[in-house]
C-alpha cells in the first residue's frame, strides 16, 4: 500500500514534468500587451513563475521523498564555475541591482541565467524516461509550429493586434525576427530528428515511442511549416546558423545511412524547393539582405567637411579597411564598431568584466574612442546597444576573461561528454543527440551575429540537458532497466526505504518551510515588476491620448499611473525618465516652478540608480537650463555641465549637442556653440533646426559659402516649408546673386501665397536686380494687401517715371503724397514727374506749398528742384535763394553750386559765377557744365 508521501511525491514528480512541458510551450508564446516590455518582461516573468512553481514543488518532493538523490553529471565542476564567476561578476558589477536582474527589456541577468540552469537540472533528473523524452520533443515542435503559423499569418496580413513594427520580416511572438529565426532554426533539427527516427525499424520490446506512420509524416508537415516561417524571418545570422548546424546534420545522416533514402529525399528536396522560391522573392532573399550591407561609392565632393570642427573636439577616427566595405546604414558596419568598442571595454575590465547585462550603460562611451561620424554617412546610423551581438565578446565583455573561460570551459565539457557517449547509442538516440546537437550548434552559430533571449536561451540550456537524459536513458536501457523495468526497481526501493528519525524529518521542513516562505517573497517581488510595467504602460498611453486631446486631466491621471510604478520598481529608471520628460513639459507649458522640483528628484533618483546614467544628466541639464530661462536663475553653468556629462556618456544624443549649442550661442562662444551645432547636424542631418542654426552662426561669421551649404541642405530635407526658401534667397542677395535670390523668393512665396515677408523680400531681390516688370508687379500685389503703405505707391510711381510712362508716375505718386504728405521725398518725386510732363508751374505750387507746411523738413532735393524750376523760368533771385538754402543744409552740394554758377553766368556776375563752378569742379572735378561755364567766362573776361 502506498503512503500518503510516496502517493505526494508521485504527483510532486508528475508536476514537475508537467510545468516543464508548459515552460518550453509557454515561455516562448507567451506576451502580455498591457506592458511596455510585451515580449520580454513577459517572458522572463513566466521563467521566473515556473522556475519558483517548480522549485517549490521540487523543496517538497526533497522533503517527503526520504531517499532521493541527485543525479550526477560529469560537467557539473565547469556549470558551478560558470555559477560562480558569474556571481562574482555581478557583486564587483558597475550596476550590481542591473547584473542581478539584467537590464531592461532584456533582463539576461544572474536571476535569469540561474533559472535556465535550474531549468537544465529539471530536465536532467526528471526526463529519466522514453516517454517523458517524447513528450518534451513533440512539446518543443508543438511550440514552433504555432509561433510558425502565427508568423506566417502576420505575413498575410492576418493579426489580432497591431504592431508598431509590422514589416515583412515576421517575428510571431518574439517581437523581434532575430530571436523568431533563432527559436525556429534550433527546432527544425529536432523536428525533423523526430521524422528520420519514425523510419527506424522497431528495436526489441521497448521500440520507439512513435510508430504510427500519420504522425510521423506530420513531423514532416511541421518541420515544412517551421522551415517557410524561417525563410519570412529573413535573418542573416540565423541563415549562417542554418548552413553550419543543419546542414551537417543532414549529411552526417546521409553518409552514415541512419534513415531510409526516400523520406530523406523528399524531405531535402522539398528545404531546396522552398529555399529557391523565396531566395527569388526580393523581400525574402538572403543574397539581397547580405548585399544590402555592401559599399555604395560616394563622391566626397557631395559633402562639407567643416576643418575647424575636425581640429578641435569633432575629430575623424580612423576607420579599419574591412569598414568601407559595408554600407554604413547595414548591420554589419554596425556590428565591427561594435566589435571594436567591446575590445576598448575588455581593455578597462579584463578579468570580471563590467558585470552582466551592463553595456547599455558604457557602451556608447566606449564607441566613441573607436568611432566618429561624418557627414557622409548621412547621419548616426546605430541603434543604441545594450549587448554585444557576438557571444565571445559580449560574455568577455560582461564577466571578463576568466568568465569566457568557464563559458568555454562549459561548453567544451559538453561537447566531450556527449562525443565520449556518443558510440554508445542506438541508431535512434544517436539521431535524436544529432538533432539536439544541431540545434545547440545553431544557437552558439547565430550567437556570434547576434545574442540570446530568454525563450531561446531557455531551449538552449533545456537542449543540453535533454542530450544528457538521453544518454542516462540509453545507459539505463543498455544495463537492463528500461521503463518498466526502471518502474519495478523504484518500487522495490520504496519497499527498502528506512524512515528517518522525528528530528531529521522536523528539521526537513523547517527547511522546506523556509524555502518556501523566501520563494513567496521573490514571487512578490516579481509580481510587483510585472505590476509596475503594466502601470506604467498604462500611464504612458493615457499621456499619448491626453496629447491628442489636450487633456490637463489625463496628463494626471497618465502620471499617477507612472509613479504607481516607480513605487512598484524603484529601480527602474525608464519610468522615472518618462516622469521627468512630462513634468519639464509641464513645466515649459505653465511656467510653475513645482514641476521643475520634481523633475529634480526624480531625475536625482535616476542617478542614483545608475549613477552614469546619461538621460539623468540631460534632464539636469534641461532643469537647470529650463531655470535660467524661465526663472531667472544664474543656472547656465550648471547646465552646460551636466549637458557635457550627458555627452560624455553617450556622445551619440543629437539633442545633447543641440542644447549645448544653444546655451554657448547664448553665451556668445560661437565658436563652441558652432562644433556642437556641427556635431549635432552630423548626427541628425535631418533635423533642420540644426541647419538653421549653423546658417545664422555662418552668416554672423561672414562665411556665406558654408551657410549658403546648409541652408540649402534645409531646403533639400524640407522642400515644402517656404522660411528655408526664404533664408536661402537673403544668402544669395548678400552674396550679389539677385536671380538665385528671387529664384528662392518666388519659391518661398509660391508655397506660402500669404507670406508678406516673402513677397517684400522677393520684391528687394527684384529692385537690386533692377527687373523692373517684375519689381512692378511685386509692388501691386503688396498694395492689395495692403493699400495704405504710402511707400509702395511711391515704388510704383518711380518705376512708371523709369519706364517714362508719366501719367501712371503720377497717378501713383499723388496716392503716396495723400498717405504721407509729410513725407519730402513722395512731394519731390510726384513734383520731379510734374516736371517730366513740362507741367513746372504745378511742380513749383506743389513744392512751394510743401516748404510752407514744413520749413524744416531739411530735404535739399526739393530745395534743389524748385531752384532748377526757377532757373527754367529765368527766375534768377528765388533760384539763388533756394541754392543758398541748399548750401547753408549741405556745402558739398555739387547741384547747388552748379545752379548757381549758371545763375550768376546768364546775370553776368561772372566772378561770383566763376566761385561758384570753381567750387562745383573742386567737389566734381569731372564736371562738363562747370568747365565749359568757366571756359566761357575766362573768354568774356579776355574781351
Amino acid at each position: 500500500m502506498i503512503t500518503i508521501p510516496k502517493s505526494i511525491s508521485n504527483y510532486c514528480e508528475q508536476a514537475i514534468i508537467g510545468l516543464l512541458l508548459a515552460a518550453v510551450v509557454i515561455i516562448p508564446l507567451f506576451f502580455d500587451i498591457r506592458l511596455y516590455s510585451v515580449f520580454d518582461l513577459s517572458k522572463v516573468a513566466v521563467l521566473y513563475f515556473f522556475s519558483i512553481a517548480t522549485l517549490v514543488i521540487w523543496t517538497i518532493l526533497l522533503t517527503v521523498k526520504h531517499d532521493f538523490s541527485f543525479s550526477h553529471v560529469s560537467i557539473n565542476t565547469p556549470i558551478l564555475a560558470y555559477i560562480a564567476i558569474f556571481i562574482i561578476a555581478t557583486t564587483v558589477s558597475i550596476n550590481p541591482v542591473m547584473s542581478l536582474f539584467g537590464t531592461y527589456k532584456r533582463f539576461e541577468g544572474l536571476a535569469a541565467t540561474l533559472c535556465y540552469i535550474f531549468l537544465f537540472y529539471v530536465t536532467i533528473h526528471f526526463i529519466t524516461t522514453r516517454t517523458r523524452l517524447y513528450m518534451l520533443l513533440i512539446s518543443m515542435a508543438v511550440c514552433a509550429l504555432i509561433s510558425s503559423i502565427y508568423g506566417i499569418f502576420q505575413r498575410c496580413g492576418v493579426d489580432y493586434f497591431t504592431w508598431s513594427s509590422s514589416g515583412p520580416r515576421v517575428f510571431s511572438t518574439f517581437g523581434n525576427p532575430v530571436f523568431f529565426a533563432a527559436q525556429l532554426v534550433m527546432v527544425l533539427p529536432v523536428v525533423v530528428s523526430l521524422f528520420f527516427i519514425g523510419f527506424k525499424e522497431k528495436e526489441g520490446k521497448d521500440g520507439i515511442f512513435i510508430n504510427n506512420r500519420y504522425a510521423i509524416w506530420s513531423f514532416y508537415v511541421v518541420s515544412v511549416i517551421i522551415y517557410i516561417a524561417f525563410w519570412l524571418t529573413n535573418t542573416r545570422a540565423c541563415f549562417v546558423a542554418l548552413l553550419g548546424g543543419i546542414v551537417p546534420f543532414l549529411f552526417f545522416i546521409f553518409i552514415k545511412r541512419s534513415t531510409e533514402r526516400y523520406p530523406f529525399l523528399i524531405l531535402v528536396v522539398s528545404f531546396f524547393i522552398i529555399g529557391i522560391f523565396f531566395n527569388v522573392k526580393p523581400e525574402t532573399s538572403f543574397i539581397k539582405h547580405f548585399a544590402a550591407d555592401v559599399q555604395n561609392e560616394k563622391d566626397s565632393s557631395d559633402f562639407f567637411i567643416d576643418k575647424e570642427a575636425e581640429e578641435k573636439s569633432i575629430s575623424r577616427k580612423p576607420r579599419p579597411w574591412i569598414a568601407g566595405k559595408f554600407s554604413v546604414t547595414g548591420s554589419s558596419f554596425s556590428r565591427i564598431f561594435q566589435y571594436l568598442a567591446a575590445v576598448e571595454i575588455i581593455k578597462d575590465y579584463p578579468a570580471l568584466g563590467i558585470g552582466p547585462d551592463t553595456i547599455g550603460i558604457v557602451f556608447q562611451k566606449n564607441l566613441a574612442k573607436v568611432f566618429s561620424v561624418l557627414e557622409e554617412d548621412n547621419g548616426f546610423q546605430f541603434p543604441r546597444q545594450d549587448r554585444i551581438h557576438n557571444d565571445i565578446l559580449d560574455t568577455a565583455v560582461t564577466r571578463g576573461i576568466l568568465g569566457l573561460g568557464t563559458y568555454v570551459w562549459l561548453l567544451t565539457a559538453f561537447g566531450v561528454y556527449v562525443g565520449r557517449n556518443y558510440r554508445r547509442l542506438n541508431n535512434r538516440d544517436k539521431i535524436l543527440i544529432l538533432g539536439l546537437s544541431s540545434g545547440i550548434v545553431c544557437y552558439l552559430i547565430q550567437n556570434q551575429f547576434s545574442f540570446g533571449n530568454t525563450p531561446i536561451v531557455t531551449l538552449f540550456w533545456v537542449m543540453m540537458g535533454l542530450c544528457i537524459s538521453i544518454i542516462k536513458i540509453n545507459t539505463a536501457e543498455g544495463n537492463g532497466a528500461g521503463e518498466e523495468a526502471q518502474l519495478k526497481q523504484k518500487k522495490i526501493l520504496q519497499k527498502k526505504e528506512n524512515v528517518p528519525s522525528p528530528g531529521k524529518i522536523c528539521f526537513k521542513w523547517i527547511c522546506c518551510v523556509s524555502i518556501l516562505a523566501m520563494l513567496g517573497f521573490i514571487t512578490l517581488f516579481v509580481l510587483r515588476i510585472y505590476k509596475a510595467d503594466m502601470n506604467f504602460e498604462y500611464g504612458r498611453r493615457i499621456l499619448n491620448y491626453s496629447e491628442r486631446e489636450n487633456s490637463a486631466l489625463m496628463v494626471d491621471k497618465g502620471l499617477f499611473f507612472i509613479n504607481r510604478a516607480v513605487l512598484l520598481n524603484p529601480y527602474e529608471t525608464t519610468y522615472r525618465d518618462e516622469l521627468c520628460k512630462v513634468y519639464l513639459q509641464k513645466a515649459s507649458n505653465t511656467n510653475d516652478e513645482k514641476w521643475i522640483q520634481k523633475a529634480f528628484v526624480h531625475a536625482g533618483n535616476s542617478l542614483k540608480v545608475i549613477p552614469e546614467h546619461f538621460v539623468g544628466f540631460f534632464h539636469f541639464g534641461m532643469i537647470y537650463q529650463m531655470l535660467a530661462e524661465k526663472f531667472n536663475r544664474p543656472t547656465i553653468d550648471q547646465a552646460i555641465d551636466f549637458y557635457s556629462k550627458a555627452i560624455e556618456m553617450d556622445p551619440f544624443q543629437a539633442q545633447f549637442h543641440g542644447n549645448l549649442g544653444f546655451l554657448y550661442l547664448n553665451k556668445g562662444n560661437t565658436d563652441r556653440a558652432l562644433e556642437e551645432f556641427y556635431q549635432a547636424y552630423l548626427i541628425r542631418p535631418a533635423t533642420v533646426t540644426y541647419l538653421e542654426r549653423l546658417t545664422n552662426i555662418y552668416l554672423q561669421k561672414g562665411e556665406m559659402e558654408k551657410a549658403l551649404y546648409f541652408a540649402e541642405k534645409a531646403v533639400e530635407i524640407n522642400p515644402a516649408e517656404p522660411v528655408y526658401y526664404n533664408n536661402l534667397g537673403a544668402i544669395f542677395l548678400k552674396k550679389g546673386m539677385p536671380d538665385k535670390a528671387i529664384e528662392s523668393f518666388k519659391k518661398a512665396l509660391e508655397l506660402s501665397q500669404n507670406g508678406q515677408v516673402y513677397l517684400e523680400n522677393l520684391t528687394n531681390a527684384c529692385l537690386s536686380a533692377g527687373k523692373y516688370e517684375e519689381l512692378l508687379d511685386c509692388y501691386k500685389k503688396l498694395i492689395e494687401r495692403n493699400p495704405s503703405v504710402a511707400d509702395y505707391y511711391n515704388n510704383v510711381g518711380v518705376i512708371y517715371k523709369k519706364k517714362q510712362q508719366y501719367d501712371e508716375a503720377v497717378r501713383y505718386s499723388q496716392k503716396a503724397v495723400s498717405l504721407a504728405p509729410e513725407n519730402p521725398i513722395y512731394t519731390h518725386n510726384l513734383a520731379g514727374e510734374y516736371v517730366d510732363l513740362q507741367q513746372h508751374d504745378r511742380a513749383e505750387t506743389l513744392l512751394r506749398e510743401f516748404n510752407m507746411a514744413y520749413p524744416e523738413h531739411g530735404y535739399v532735393n526739393i530745395y534743389l528742384l524748385l531752384a532748377d524750376i526757377y532757373l527754367k523760368n529765368f527766375d534768377w533771385e528765388n533760384a539763388v535763394h533756394e541754392c543758398q538754402r541748399v548750401i547753408q543744409i549741405d556745402k558739398k552740394s555739387i547741384d547747388a553750386h552748379r545752379i548757381l554758377g549758371v545763375v550768376y553766368y546768364n546775370r553776368e556776375q561772372y566772378d561770383l559765377a566763376k566761385e561758384a563752378l570753381e567750387n562745383t569742379l573742386t567737389l566734381a572735378p569731372d564736371d562738363k557744365v562747370a568747365r565749359e561755364l568757366l571756359e566761357k567766362i575766362e573768354e568774356k573776361t579776355r574781351e
